[in-house]
């Protein structure tokens, strides 16, 4: 079965480095990568395989290769060539990025860099002062440069393995114009795991945690799906389902008990959408839910150490609160939408003005008013994920009446959030 992450084997020796790569694995695993290294048994290996070459199978098996080199040699694959473990997990990797299989990054100690070229500098200083007069053998000149160290521990070996992943070679041979300068020869020096982090932020493109972009994602996708409903498209341009009530909503004078006067085209439109416009029951909420639920969209207030609504968190409350709205709505106006459609249909029909009740106005332009809403806030979000934040900004919502006297009416009656909040603590109860 294929993967769902993307899966990053870390290879080094382990034992210089068994708290890094412990560390590497906590935090790509907490941002949702499937990391596999050889010391744990999360990754198969076979019964009837030895487990030099399982590791083999698990590098063929990832979509990153990271290499830590330090200052140990490791176990040996090949001990009558000298060739480790590590080595040969490298150029597996290796061969399979030259067929663009795996992506490599190489990290080596900045403290061994420092060491391999002072014994190079030092290596030439003796062949240079005292091999001319002959004071020093070429073997005593090696024993000296390649002596173990608390930095490295087989120098021969290791600074041998460096050259290998830098490709020296090649690029001794790119520069004097004998052949291509290599690829996949990238090494990031390091001395704190915080310069790991740095470079695999850049390379794995991390800008947030995987739960989160694929909330994030599913979320957009949930939001998308809904606007299909809420819209319909027409010689290729796509438009509102509530636009239909809209030049009807213009209309409206004057409190419940009034009437309003409207053109028939109008009232015709309204009732096309009365008769179409149900729709709710359609809208998705899944992944809205447990975007709230999750608590991914709020901000940090360092000042009350404490979590608090942010501009994305306040939006997705409020479509929540819309889509809840328009269910119910159309659940317990259905009746009243029924009346509606039977009263007007064929007074809708005239060409010329006509009046109708502002209280049968109610539940249609209601309906209209809370699709309008899904769909501004649907849009802004989706603009906000993508990295504009102009509309979710600068929101305009329809109000809680789609009568605009009984709309102010009803917002001095209903106390706001920040009202209950202070209310709750200046005034105890009785």
């Amino acid at each position: 079965m294929a993967s769902t992450k993307p899966r990053i084997f870390i290879s080094s020796t382990i034992y210089d480095f068994r708290d890094l790569r412990s560390a590497l694995k906590y935090w790509l695993e907490s941002l949702g990568y499937e990391v596999m290294l050889s010391e744990y048994n999360d990754f198969d290996k076979p019964l009837d395989e030895d487990t030099f070459n399982a590791c083999l199978d698990a590098v063929r098996r990832a979509n990153y290769y990271v290499l830590l080199i330090g200052s140990r040699v490791g176990a040996l694959y090949d001990s009558t060539v000298r060739i480790s473990v590590t080595r040969m997990e490298y150029r597996t990797a290796y061969e399979l990025a030259q067929r663009e299989r795996i992506k490599i990054l190489v990290f080596v100690r900045k403290d061994l860099w420092i060491v391999r070229d002072d014994r190079q500098v030092l290596e030439e200083f003796l062949a240079k002062e005292f091999k001319i007069s002959r004071e020093i053998q070429d073997s005593s000149i090696h024993a000296i440069v390649n002596h173990p160290s608390n930095v490295v521990n087989d120098s021969e070996s290791t600074f041998s393995f460096l050259d290998e992943v830098s490709k020296n070679e090649e690029m001794k041979q790119a520069v004097a114009g004998k052949g291509p300068f290599p690829t996949v020869n990238w090494i990031y020096p390091f001395s704190t795991f915080q310069d790991i982090v740095d470079a695999l932020r850049v390379a794995f493109k991390i800008s947030d945690d995987l739960s989160r972009i694929a909330l994030r994602e599913n979320l957009k996708r949930e939001l998308l799906s809904n606007l299909v409903h809420l819209t319909r498209k027409h010689e290729g341009n796509i438009d509102l389902n509530c636009s239909w009530a809209s030049f009807a909503k213009k209309c409206v004078r004057g409190d419940f008990k009034a009437s309003s006067i409207m053109p028939g085209r109008y009232l015709r439109w309204l009732v096309m959408f009365a008769i179409t416009g149900s729709v709710g029951h359609w809208l998705s909420t899944q992944f809205l839910d447990q975007s709230l639920i999750s608590g991914e969209f709020l901000e940090y207030d360092p000042s009350l150490n404490t979590y608090k609504d942010s501009i994305i968190s306040d939006a997705l409350f409020r479509l929540r609160e819309n889509i809840g709205s328009l269910k119910s709505g159309e659940q317990f106006s259905h009746d009243a939408i029924l009346t509606f459609i039977v009263k007007y249909n064929d007074v809708a029909k005239q060409e010329n003005d006509v009046s109708v009740s502002n209280s049968d106005l109610l539940a249609p332009l209601g309906i209209a008013d809370l699709q309008q809403n899904i769909v501004a806030l649907s849009r802004a979000l989706i603009k906000a994920f993508n990295g504009d934040y102009g509309d979710i900004s600068s929101l305009k919502l329809s109000l809680l009446s789609p009568l605009p006297i009984e709309a102010e009416r009803i917002k001095s009656e209903t106390a706001t959030i920040e009202e209950i909040a202070d209310w709750i603590n200046a005034k105890p109860m009785n």
